[in-house]
């Protein structure tokens, strides 16, 4: 039998334990994300890119019911805002937008942030062909340019947006694929480049879709053909380089993607790779962007990661082989 002392303090017993459970710290619960503000970071101020960046960080603010601040962070051909997402804390709210440039700028020099490994890819958000024109009447299409760029006594010559650019590693793979020469001649910007090649101080331009469409439409410039594996919507007599059965010039386009530091938690992935997904349903998002000569590409994080893939491979080899190194 129990003695009736043991019994009686029993009770106090237990009492004191739940006491005692009540007043130590009990583990906190994780907060669902996000329950703060997340910051995008890009390097660009204006254009096309900052548009398409500001677009799908209202849409994600509204669908995660959080503010998404875009914040500007210039330099090295968008190394810095690449370097800062790298070692930003893995927690989702620290993201970086960022283009094709994140890809050459690696194929240019190694040890510059690697896209597939030290950022985690999430969504593509969206895409426009790099086009070739010229001015207005200089050329029939794209074949007559390449019969005058073989037969021409001066040497052709090209812009691009800058050495070291996929407009520029473009023009490298047609100049080996067409069997002609020409003189690469970079600049600082989209818009540089259309005033040189109005000007008649170079005789084509390699340029995103975007830039050019507006005098493409007014009839100062000739499109003659369009990077993408299908036709542009907007331009769908102009013939893509596929077409014209360039060999080792495969499909490519120009991007604006979200990527977070790697080790970015699935959930985390997932939650804003799903709601991107839903933005880039949204009529209303599709149709701006295609009003700009844009579309809103596959959105599937297995899309991006491909993308960022094969271009590391691709710039890589032209990279090697055109001895085209870094100018930052």
């Amino acid at each position: 039998m129990v003695p009736l002392r043991l019994l009686q303090t029993r009770p106090h017993a237990w009492v004191a334990a739940a006491l005692l459970a009540l007043w130590l710290p009990q583990p906190a619960t994780a907060q669902p994300y996000p329950n703060r503000p997340i910051k995008v970071v890009m390097a660009w101020s204006d254009g096309f890119p900052a548009n398409s960046t500001r677009l799908f960080a209202k849409e994600l603010s509204e669908r995660l019911k959080q503010p998404v601040v875009v914040e500007i962070q210039q330099g090295a051909g968008g190394e810095v805002a690449a370097r800062h997402v790298k070692n930003a804390a893995h927690d989702g709210y620290t993201l970086l937008a960022t283009g094709t440039s994140v890809t050459t700028s690696w194929a240019l020099r190694p040890g510059n942030v690697d896209p597939g490994v030290d950022l985690r890819p999430i969504a593509q958000l969206v895409a426009t062909p790099y086009v070739i024109v010229s001015r207005a009447g200089a050329y029939a299409d794209f074949d007559k340019f390449l019969e005058s760029a073989r037969n021409s006594r001066k040497k052709l010559n090209y812009a691009s947006p800058g050495v070291g650019s996929g407009m520029h590693f473009l023009g490298e793979m047609i100049k080996t694929s067409a069997g002609i020469d020409m003189v690469h001649i970079p600049y600082a910007s989209g818009a540089r480049q259309l005033q040189a090649l109005l000007a008649g101080d170079v005789d084509i331009a390699i340029i995103s879709l975007v830039t050019a469409l507006p005098q493409i439409k007014i009839g100062k410039l000739d499109a003659l053909a369009v990077s993408t594996a299908a036709r542009s919507p907007e331009l769908p007599a102009v013939p893509t380089l596929t077409e014209k059965k360039l060999r080792g010039v495969p499909a490519i386009s120009s991007w604006i993607a979200l990527f977070g530091p790697a080790g970015l938690p699935a959930d985390i992935l997932d939650a804003l790779s799903s709601q991107i997904t839903a933005a880039a349903g949204n009529d209303d998002v599709r149709k701006l962007v295609a009003s700009w000569g844009a579309e809103v590409p596959d959105t599937r994080r297995t899309s991006l990661e491909h993308v960022v893939q094969t271009e590391k491979a691709l710039w890589s080899k032209v990279a090697k082989e055109k001895n085209i190194v870094d100018p930052n």
